[in-house]
């Protein structure tokens, strides 16, 4: 039972050191991205995110299921005392996976011009090229992260994130500045500022390898000497990292689809092939960049929850698995809710905030894909819980057909509703997704709290906040004006949905006993 609790206390604990470095990476990308938007403009942006969305489909497809796989698999060698193994499965995997990540790395950079020409944006090739690098460097990324959150230390992927998202800072505004005080075109300006997150990419591989290096050299306890052969640990790991990657590819390639859907829709709608690069990159990085910023948190959680399960499964040790279930869904919808809900009352003004007045409101886009927030911080969650139950195609079903559920509500509502459709269309997808995979949950395990435990108190808790937000801001707005008002706004929603999750019961001593500090928490809120 006492091995149970430090288990949990772990998982949550490593969620805390993976929240505040996500939340803290966040803060540094939008002080990236809004001067840089500044700089570059929407069209500059647009070639921006084109390359991104590339990138981030070549990424998917060599290594999304990489740290997943390692991590489940170095926690269940980890917990039945096989440390030699644990440690062999990531020599194994670095022995595979980079070479791919380069053979990737080669598609994306030579590809680069027929890639760009099928999304419809063929100016962003500079600007591919730039960043295709990066898929090296993040398999190698990939396999130490995976090892170390495997044996639930999550600070060197804390870390390596920092790294990572201080160098884009610091460097692709730097370069993309450089080049724009040249005289440069748009797009050597956008691929300069692709260029710093290659960088970011490169120096997280270093940190990483030094840090695995003096890793190795610690002495180990060696509970249980077995350790299978490499051949046998490639083969599980492939195992489970093809399914993660699948589902992984299935989101990636929709997202591409639904670059070439919105733009090519728009352009049938009348639009100009600049107007459309214009509205897509106000929709891209003001909306969607807001719209991620929460699922950083839920990140947390999810990575956090992923070895602590498969360690527990791996031990048969259901209590430990309905326990942790619970708290990380608690959690989960603690942090969620109150975001969407916050994004539907105040996406206009907070955009508005944080990247000026529009022709184009972005606001209204954020204020659809607040109903997203929460259903994507669910499907983030499961996810990791049906990987760690041993069922990882489930979730890939449940993708695909969110992915076609997606681009068939941006063909016909794009038509409809012109760029609106593009995130109604979003909602419909995580919506479907996170149904799926509830439902499978449910259905291989009885851990998920009940929904009057964990969705309601939260759920009313979020309801009443967005509502007193919205009457603070329409009341203040007029006197302090736009900016003050939803500083103030926010400020108040923090601590009223704080109270109103103290006078619904919806804080669990259990829980927060489970954070650093637990027990001055519980005195602090007197649980």
């Amino acid at each position: 039972m006492q091995g149970g609790l430090k288990k949990q206390q772990s998982f949550v604990q490593g969620a805390a050191v993976l929240i505040a470095a996500n939340m803290t990476v966040k803060v540094i990308g939008a002080v990236f991205r809004i001067p840089l938007d500044a700089l570059l403009g929407k069209s500059g942006m647009g070639l921006f995110n084109v390359a991104y969305v590339l990138y981030t489909t070549m990424l998917v497809i060599s290594t999304a299921g990489l740290p997943v796989a390692v991590s489940k698999m170095v926690s269940e060698s980890a917990s039945l005392g096989r440390t030699r193994e644990a440690r062999r499965i990531a020599l194994a995997a670095g022995a595979a996976f980079p070479a791919v990540g380069a053979l990737f790395s080669a598609a994306l950079y030579w590809g680069a011009e027929p890639l760009s020409a099928l999304v419809g944006n063929p100016a962003a090739a500079p600007a591919v090229r730039a960043i295709a690098p990066s898929v090296f460097c993040v398999a190698v990324i990939s396999v130490v992260r995976g090892y170390f959150q495997g044996m639930n230390d999550m600070v060197p992927t804390a870390v390596s994130q920092l790294i990572e998202a201080l160098s884009k800072l610091l460097l692709g505004y730097g370069l993309a500045h450089a080049a724009s005080v040249r005289g440069l075109p748009l797009a050597r300006c956008a691929a300069a500022a692709v260029l710093g997150v290659t960088i970011g990419e490169a120096v997280s591989v270093l940190y990483l390898l030094v840090r695995a290096c003096m890793h190795r050299r610690r002495p180990v306890a060696v509970l249980n000497d077995y350790a299978r052969p490499c051949t046998a640990l490639l083969r599980e790991l492939l195992a489970v990292a093809v399914p993660v990657t699948i589902g992984s590819s299935v989101m990636s390639l929709t997202n591409l689809l639904d670059v070439a859907l919105v733009m090519n829709r728009l352009q049938d709608a009348g639009w100009t092939a600049e107007q459309a690069n214009a509205l897509y990159g106000a929709y891209s990085n003001r909306a969607i960049t807001m719209f991620n910023l929460p699922q950083t948190v839920i990140l947390g959680l999810s990575v956090s929850v992923l070895p602590v399960l498969s360690g527990a499964f791996a031990r048969q040790n259901f209590t430990q698995i309905s326990r942790t279930v619970g708290a990380a869904m608690r959690l989960t919808l603690l942090l969620a809710l109150p975001a969407g809900v916050g994004y539907l009352v105040l996406g206009e003004p907070i955009v508005d905030l944080l990247f000026g007045a529009d022709s184009v409101s972005a606001g209204e886009f954020l204020r659809i894909l607040g109903l997203a927030v929460p259903l994507l911080a669910v499907v983030s969650l499961t996810n990791a819980i049906l990987q760690a139950f041993g069922k990882p195609f489930s979730p890939v079903t449940h993708m695909i057909i969110g992915g076609v559920v997606k681009l068939a509500g941006n063909h016909i509502l794009i038509g409809e509703l012109g760029i609106y459709g593009a995130p109604v269309s979003t909602v419909l997808c995580y919506a479907v997704i996170a149904a799926g995979n509830l439902y499978t949950v449910r259905r291989y395990s009885a851990s998920l709290p009940a929904a009057r435990e964990a969705l309601l108190p939260p759920l009313m808790a979020a309801l009443g906040m967005g509502a007193c937000a919205a009457l603070l801001y329409s009341g203040f707005a007029p006197a302090l004006g736009s900016h003050a008002a939803v500083l103030l706004a926010i400020a108040a929603a923090v601590v009223i949905y704080a109270g109103l999750l103290r006078l619904l019961g919806a804080v669990h001593r259990e829980d927060v006993l489970l954070m650093p500090c637990g027990d001055r928490l519980c005195i602090l809120l007197r649980l």
